[in-house]
């Protein structure tokens, strides 16, 4: 009889912590860098949560299995959260390319319908974005980093330059801007076509002047194809390369 009631408290405490986990956190996916790196940056930011975190967090490994990192899009953080049965699901995606690491993270809580941004651009050497990747940890919990951390913050090398080229403003910009040329320019050039046009249409009796309109008509005409194809084509870009869906 004790046996059986040791099983009872041991099976119930061991629901109870599980129930009790308010805070799930997903490793993160990640590109650029091997499993064992992505899993050991994944295990130090893990480990800062845990400590700024005021409610449990529940199990990794429990997290893990029902719960693809990857996906960061509020439809599928909302899913987790539910599935998961937590108040609160953090998720990411991590990369390194061209010696700098970025970091898209997201912190959902139940009560709202969008998840929270943050994110990491660092260019340095790995313990320097380790500890940044720790100090958001803190950051995404609402709290101040401790000084252990932010005390041994190196600076980031990445140039003013670089963040503005990289930058997915950047991006949008140049696409809306070379398809808002594009596009003035083809009705500039459409309106000068009909213009030709009509000109030539009123002219039909006098053959020099019919020919000189007509010439000036297919100048204009091609130029305004050509600048309706570049206006099409900016915003084809912008929506294959996911210029206009990147986020910070």
């Amino acid at each position: 009889m004790k046996r059986l009631l040791s099983i009872i408290m041991l099976v119930t405490f061991a629901f109870g912590q599980e129930g009790d986990a308010q805070v799930a956190s997903a490793q993160f996916g990640g590109s650029g860098l091997s499993e064992l790196e992505i899993q050991t940056l994944y295990s130090r930011f893990l480990d800062e949560l845990t400590k700024a975190s005021d409610s449990p967090l529940m199990d990794a490994a429990a997290v893990n299995e029902q719960y693809d990192g990857d996906c960061i899009t509020p439809e599928c953080m909302k899913a987790g959260l539910d599935a998961l049965a937590v108040q609160q699901l953090i998720a990411g995606t991590l990369n390194f390319s061209k010696n700098k690491y970025r970091v898209k993270a997201r912190k959902l809580d139940a009560s709202k319908t969008k998840p929270k941004k943050y994110s990491i651009r660092y260019k340095g050497e790995p313990d320097g974005f380790i500890t940044e990747l720790e100090i958001l940890a803190w950051e995404m919990m609402g709290k101040e980093p401790p000084e252990r951390l932010t005390g041994k913050r190196k600076p980031n090398q990445e140039t003013f330059m670089e963040k503005i080229v990289e930058s997915p403003y950047f991006g949008r910009t140049l696409v809306l801007a070379v398809a808002g040329t594009a596009g003035s320019s083809y009705l500039k050039n459409a309106n000068g076509a009909k213009t030709s046009k009509d000109a030539a249409d009123s002219m039909k009796g006098y053959k020099p002047g019919y020919d000189a309109h007509m010439d000036s008509y297919d100048k204009a005409n091609q130029k305004a194809t050509l600048s309706l194809v570049t206006a099409l084509g900016a915003v084809a870009y912008g929506y294959f390369t996911g210029v206009f869906s990147e986020e910070d």
